[in-house]
């Protein structure tokens, strides 16, 4: 809807109300008091509709804009905002991008799934981010948000009415709006602060600077110790890895990105996937995971080949630790493939680690100072870290084990009827015990990963759940709701050191 006319032109032509005075008259007249409380009314209707659509401080605005350089994150849009988005499956499709909304520019009021936000400000995408950023002419005080736009041509706001959930407010956390008052009503908005702070900032050359999340009050979204997960079908092409900042997991939604694996694993600063289908390995950046383009996934060779003996093939199981990636080879022998390892930063290539002659394995994790490995036997091991060339294994003190997975401070292993967990101290030291599994758990376990801050266990349905570490087991995990369904593979990134 059009905004109204203030003042119809047609009217200067004169009426039987209120003749004009004009200069070439010759006579001054008195105006009646008709006349005048005729005026009065008028003026006031005009000062009403004025106040009403805010027109002022648009006025008051245009004679103090300034320069802003907006980015929001829209890489940790809040659970609630999938839950109670206006269009019911709109996170179901790829973000394509963010428009900035000014209130009262063209068509009307932001916000509501029914408004043109083409009409809008339209902000780039910043390389593989998640960030979409553009500079904009606005009112000193401007009223703003933003609205999202995904793959299926559709469009919704963080702010204004919400026709599928209208009781509900808005999108956006109000602990970061501020209240207007306007049209006889209070509304919650985004709102320019009066001065430079925390929220605005000013560049050298003149430009103010305004980071946030869309629908939230972060200037980005973290970027700290990951989970990395891929989910069924492990076959085929599409796109299969999810990820989330491990303190949030089990309270915010897990984002999609692109790429198609069956085995991942993250480390401090990249992470790495594997499809075994195909023996395809790649790597990228924990920055540079995105749910928009795969171009982000750098090619590794994956051929292991010592010296001129004949080449082992792909690797068929690998971790990413701090500054190397691990990998075993297929079964060459009855203890499993060799073991090989490589820089985690992409560059080099595969060489071999342990004995030549004797490392044989079936899997492999590398924690802080230790790596650690099964045999295809079901015998634990364990080497320090670098375990180079020529590196001696030594035995990890279980047997009937299926996986071993390490952290900082804490290793847990997985017994072959997934029925029992152990744990230890990373480096072995100590010996085992048992770790009692969730009150009333009815399958099996497949795999465990540690993290910064809990032990992630898979269940045989594809189920996660968490245990704050320092685990104690039992009633102390709980499932977490939040995870994509059925996945086939979950690892937890390594833990910041600032000694790495």
């Amino acid at each position: 809807m059009p905004p109204p006319t203030l003042i119809n032109g047609a009217s200067l032509d004169g009426d039987e109300t209120a003749p004009l005075v004009r200069a070439n008259d010759g006579i001054r007249r008195r105006p009646s008091l008709r006349v005048l409380g005729a005026s009065i009314a008028s003026l006031a209707a005009i000062l009403a509709l004025l106040r009403a659509y805010d027109v002022t401080s648009l006025l008051r605005g245009a004679r103090h804009d300034i320069r802003v350089a907006f980015s929001v994150d829209v890489g940790c849009v809040p659970l609630h905002v999938i839950n109670e988005s206006p269009i019911e499956d709109f996170f179901e499709h790829d973000i394509t991008g963010v428009t900035l909304q000014l209130k009262g520019a063209p068509t009307h009021e932001f916000g509501g799934v029914y408004h043109r936000a083409h009409f809008g400000h339209k902000l780039t995408r910043s390389g593989f981010s998640t960030v979409f950023s553009g500079e904009v002419t606005v009112p000193r005080r401007a009223e703003y948000g933003f609205a999202l736009h995904n793959a299926n041509e559709q469009t919704i706001f963080e702010l204004g009415y919400n026709p599928r959930f209208p009781h509900r407010g808005n999108l956006m956390n109000d602990t970061c709006t501020t209240k207007v008052h306007a049209g006889g009503g209070v509304y919650r908005n985004r709102v320019l602060p009066h001065n430079v702070g925390e929220t605005m900032t000013r560049r050298p050359d003149g430009v103010y600077e305004i980071s946030t999340t869309y629908a939230g009050c972060r200037k980005v979204c973290p970027l700290t110790v990951k989970l990395i997960a891929t989910v069924s079908p492990d076959g085929g092409d599409a796109d299969n890895v999810f990820g989330i900042e491990e303190s949030k997991a089990a309270t915010d939604a897990w984002r999609p990105y692109k790429g198609h694996f069956t085995q991942v694993s993250a480390g401090e600063f990249n992470t790495w996937g594997l499809d075994s289908n195909t023996g395809a390995l790649a790597w990228t950046r924990n920055a540079d995971l995105n749910p928009f383009d795969r171009a982000n996934w750098q090619s590794a060779t994956n051929n292991a080949q010592h010296l001129s003996y004949p080449p082992d093939g792909p690797v068929v199981d690998f971790d990413a630790g701090y500054t190397t990636v691990y990998g075993v080879t297929a079964t060459v022998s009855t203890g499993g493939g060799r073991v090989w390892m490589r820089p985690v930063d992409g560059s080099g290539d595969w060489r071999q680690a342990g004995e030549y002659a004797t490392s044989r394995l079936v899997q492999v994790t590398a924690g802080r100072s230790f790596l650690w490995g099964t045999n295809a036997v079901s015998n634990l091991y364990k080497c320090p870290d670098p375990c180079g060339p020529g590196s001696v294994w030594e035995g990890g003190g279980l047997t009937s084990i299926k996986q071993i997975e390490v952290g900082d401070t804490d290793a847990f292993a997985v017994h072959n009827d997934g029925l029992q967990i152990s744990t230890s101290r990373e480096d072995g030291v100590g010996g085992w015990s048992a770790l009692p599994l969730p009150t009333g758990f009815t399958t099996t376990v497949d795999q465990v990963a540690v993290g910064a801050t809990a032990l992630w266990m898979l269940d045989a349905r594809g189920k996660l759940w968490a245990c704050t570490l320092p685990c104690a087991g039992g009633s102390d995990f709980s499932l977490i709701s939040t995870a994509p369904d059925g996945i086939i593979s979950i690892d937890a990134g390594k833990v910041p050191h600032e000694d790495n």
